[in-house]
């Protein structure tokens, strides 16, 4: 894919997880993106924004969307773990419905094989009676470490649920460019773009799961091959930064995410 057949740009949640979301979505469409994500349930020490329920913030956030015409491409972050009721993911869902989102990324953390997918089936079919898409993203800290992980997984869900891949999470978990090039398009409608420094890699899951969180760089500030990931990538796949390079203000970080993202593309 290069920049002639990508589909939309967009921001996601974690670049701007200390604003409130209605800022970051007035933010993101004053910068030129045509899309962002939004956290409406917290995962780990960010700020929990009142986004379950119909509250003021989600109702501010409902109406930004609207005034500015940026799409919602996804909400986050439902966590498959033992002890997630299920009366918490569907209000994650019902949040998705209630601000017109198109995917919910989704993290797993039980390492029960039979009892994840049995509640995954449940969630993908909860998804998409609220027009909604799971989006299972592979992080190596997690129960699903690989894209190969990933597509097994999404291969057995009764309902619409896709593999999310990240540029970080891709590389450090020994994935290749080339694997993502031989997806079929429809698994892939979407990915996250970053960058680090490849070395020194993380020494454990804990250490990983911090450079996950607050170690990313903006694409072209580090030394992964993302033009190569990026070409690899089916036509007409979304591309969202996820980089919380927070020493910037809120407007001038989603203009440089932006022009990072842009820069890449060109190069791809």
């Amino acid at each position: 894919m290069d920049a002639s057949n990508a589909g939309p740009l967009g921001l996601s949640a974690l670049t701007v997880l200390d604003a409130p979301p209605p800022d970051t979505v007035a933010a993101a469409a004053a910068a030129g993106f045509g899309a962002v994500g939004v956290r409406v349930f917290p995962a780990g020490d960010e700020p929990p924004w009142p986004m379950i329920g119909n509250t003021p913030t989600v109702r501010e956030t409902i109406r930004r969307l609207a005034d500015t015409g940026i799409m919602l491409w996804d909400i986050e972050v439902l966590r498959l773990r033992e002890d997630k009721t299920l009366d918490e993911q569907l209000a994650i869902l019902d949040a998705g419905q209630l601000l017109g989102a198109r995917y919910v990324l989704v993290n797993v953390n039980d390492p029960d094989p039979g009892r994840r997918l049995a509640r995954l089936n449940v969630l993908a079919r909860e998804a998409a009676q609220r027009s909604l898409t799971l989006a299972v993203e592979y992080m190596i800290f997690t129960e699903i470490k690989t894209l190969q992980d990933a597509l097994r997984l999404v291969e057995q869900v009764e309902g619409p649920a896709v593999v999310l891949p990240d540029s970080l999470h891709a590389f450090r978990s020994g994935g290749t460019p080339e694997q993502l090039a031989d997806l079929a398009p429809g698994l892939v409608p979407y990915a996250q773009l970053c960058d680090t420094l490849s070395d020194p890699r993380p020494e454990s899951e804990a250490d990983a799961l911090a450079e996950a969180r607050t170690r990313r760089r903006f694409p072209g500030d580090g030394d992964l091959p993302l033009v190569d990931f990026v070409r690899a990538l089916p036509a007409g796949t979304a591309l969202s930064v996820e980089a919380p390079v927070r020493d910037l203000p809120l407007a001038e970080r989603c203009s440089a995410a932006l022009a990072s993202l842009r820069r890449t593309l060109n190069q791809a």
